[in-house]
């Protein structure tokens, strides 16, 4: 445990290192640089809630008890995971997905009508996606002490 004293476990959404999850159409910030770090890499929950196809979405438009839930439960095996690193004496950086309806650290979307609209309009805003609240939560719950901050571009 002492050798890993001052070693630090970043933890990063899905699309900060594979582009291919991304929303098409929308330019992300740069890829996070990987080599030499120790990396545990989210799922991205949109694209396996949504699938491939999805269409631009906001976070006020995520935020139900189902979506939540399934979010809550795809990060509990990675909570497992990053609770025993924590133990082991690493620290633990969240990195978020800026303007992220679900992985937005610390700047997301709201808006968008509901029902059917000629014209998507949305606002960035201060705050978090409903992913990395649930992530907070957990880590939070568990005794897990970390930083949470969005990617820079």
């Amino acid at each position: 445990m002492e050798e890993n004293r001052g070693k630090e476990i970043l933890v990063i959404g899905h699309c900060l290192a594979n582009v291919s999850s991304r929303l098409k159409g929308i330019k992300g910030p740069p890829l996070v640089d990987t080599k030499g770090k120790n990396i545990v890499q989210l799922p991205c929950p949109e694209l396996i809630y949504l699938g491939e196809a999805r269409r631009e979405i906001t976070r006020d438009q995520l935020e139900n008890p189902n979506y939540r839930r399934f979010c809550h439960s795809l990060f509990e095996p990675f909570a497992d995971m990053i609770e025993q690193f924590y133990q082991e004496g690493y620290s633990i950086k969240v990195l978020g997905v800026p303007k992220s309806p679900s992985c937005g650290a610390q700047t997301t979307t709201v808006g968008g009508p509901a029902g059917r609209v000629e014209v998507f309009t949305h606002d960035n805003v201060p705050g978090t996606g409903i992913f990395y609240e649930e992530i907070a939560e957990e880590l939070t719950r568990r005794g897990v002490l970390f930083e949470m901050e969005d990617a820079r571009y």
